[in-house]
């Protein structure tokens, strides 16, 4: 379910910079893509967390500059599959991720032994560092539920 929610972050960020209003997002598009409404619930409740859309949108990390652009080694790159390295530059760019996630994602890679890093591979991995509840990250930490919780 998280690589779902992160692929609905990374939709509603580059359409958010495409038109400049969060009224424009049209959620219905989201729902005919095939996202659950608790998905689509998860991923804006993380944005509204993050950031308040009425102010700024950008950068959502603060790790992500402009100016900042990260070259990846040829040892890198082969980890990654062509669109897995793709979407990490793109996440990158919209500022879902920062170069410091950029280099834990890298590690993991390594560290786990996994020959080449998917599409859907990156997304967990990403969706792992972000929503994870052993890791909390200061401020902003969020616990993400499944969407299928009663409260009792």
């Amino acid at each position: 379910m998280y690589e779902r929610i992160i692929e609905i972050i990374m939709l509603v960020i580059a359409e958010f910079r495409k038109r400049n209003s969060i009224n424009a997002i049209d959620l219905n598009e989201l729902q005919r893509r095939g996202y659950t409404s608790a998905e689509i619930s998860a991923a804006f409740s993380w944005l509204v967390d993050k950031v308040e859309f009425t102010k700024e949108l950008l950068p959502l990390h603060e790790c992500a500059t402009p100016a900042s652009f990260r070259v990846f080694h040829e040892a890198e790159r082969e980890l990654f599959s062509r669109q897995a390295l793709g979407e990490l530059m793109q996440m990158q760019e919209l500022g879902i991720i920062g170069n410091q996630h950029i280099e834990e994602i890298i590690e993991r890679t390594l560290l786990s032994g996994m020959r080449k890093v998917g599409a859907k591979d990156l997304k967990n991995m990403v969706a792992t560092l972000m929503f994870n509840v052993e890791h909390t990250r200061g401020a902003g930490f969020r616990l993400m539920l499944e969407g299928n919780e009663t409260i009792n």
